[in-house]
């Protein structure tokens, strides 16, 4: 196995792709697919862990950051803002020629780009990416000389605004600016999540991990049997206490699994380059699914249930990936997709001839 093998994290490879598989299943089913609500709900659920394990990511590789804030904005934020807006103007023009904007709404759309998601509303995600990476600076020095104890404290309070949407049919809530709470909600406590498990793992055995995947699925399945009154999606949506345990639960499963197995050098590779394009695939499945694939022969069919919900993700996945990795291979992939395969190797190349001239210039030892 080469150098650069063994210095991938294979469980957060696969965490990553994971990830953005679940994404693109929430993605799949058509307006016309026929589920009813019980099935569509379920695939919600199932589904909502997808942004929290691509943040909990995030957070377990970048964090602390030691480098300085502003060489690290400069690192991490060109690598996501450039396939960003090249994206939102690939879908903003997208949106013109389909006649779904005309040429006012471009130009509101352009102008509104640095302060609200255009294009597309799924990529709200980059935006919070990039108010994640603006703070993790800033937290870090915090975190280095942190107590496991002191972060533990943080996430409890932050697992306290989880709860809101359970109590909020009962009790009145403020969430606005001026709640106690409005500082330590939201997509950072992920962030800090992935951190926390990254350095102190505990590995649960794995029994004990089927009640975080329970728990959601039987309370969704209760409130839908007695069809209470209550906001579905905001009592199992990605600030709920329920997607985060599932969270929780798919991360250790993957830590305690992935780092016990022995994985050939091949599918090492191949999770590492899925992983790698993992953000190029997000940017682009939207396109590809709806105004593509959604129209193959099959697809076009209504009321084609769970089925070929399946079928459009599958596709959508290997499509993404090959086109993706298609893009890797090109000079300026890196600001279409946030990814260059040649560069990285000839980055892994140049360690390795550098590891190489080390080894050659210790002395032989004496036998």
């Amino acid at each position: 196995m080469t150098d650069y093998v063994k210095q991938r994290i294979v469980y957060l490879d696969v965490l990553r792709i994971l990830a953005c598989a679940l994404i693109f299943f929430m993605h799949s089913p058509k307006p016309d697919n026929g589920m009813n609500g019980i099935e569509a709900s379920f695939i919600s659920l199932f589904t909502a862990p997808g942004v929290g394990l691509f943040i909990m990511v995030s957070g377990s590789l970048l964090l602390p950051v030691k480098e300085n804030m502003r060489m690290f904005w400069k690192r991490r934020l060109r690598k996501i803002c450039f396939p960003a807006l090249f994206w939102m103007f690939f879908y903003i023009s997208d949106n013109y020629y389909h006649g779904e904007t005309n040429f006012h709404g471009v130009i509101n759309s352009l102008i509104s780009i640095p302060f609200s998601v255009q294009g597309r509303g799924f990529l709200w995600f980059i935006y919070v990416i990039v108010g994640l990476y603006l703070i993790a600076p800033i937290i870090s020095p915090w975190l280095e000389k942190s107590s496991k104890k002191d972060i533990k404290l943080f996430l409890g309070l932050w697992c306290v605004t989880l709860f809101f949407p359970l109590l909020n049919p009962f009790v009145s809530i403020n969430t606005s600016t001026y709640s106690s709470f409005y500082y330590i909600c939201g997509f950072a406590g992920y962030f800090l999540l992935g951190f926390y498990i990254h350095r102190y793992p505990t590995i649960h055995p794995l029994w004990s991990l089927i009640p975080f995947f329970i728990i959601p699925f039987g309370c969704a399945g209760f409130i839908k049997f007695k069809s209470l009154k209550i906001d579905f999606y905001s009592v199992f949506w990605y600030q709920s206490i329920f997607v985060v345990i599932m969270c929780y639960a798919w991360y250790n499963l993957l830590l305690k699994t992935i780092t016990k197995i022995s994985i050939p050098m091949s599918l090492s590779r191949l999770l590492s380059e899925l992983s790698n394009c993992s953000f190029g695939m997000y940017l682009m499945h939207i396109f590809l699914m709806r105004r593509w694939i959604w129209f193959f022969p099959y697809f076009r069919e209504p009321n084609g249930g769970i089925l070929q919900t399946f079928l459009i993700f599958i596709t959508t996945f290997i499509v993404s990936f090959l086109i993706t990795y298609l893009i890797s291979l090109l000079p300026f992939s890196n600001y279409i997709i946030g990814y260059s395969r040649t560069k990285n190797i000839s980055k892994n190349s140049r360690k390795m001839d550098t590891l190489s001239h080390q080894v050659s210039r210790q002395p032989l030892k004496k036998t």
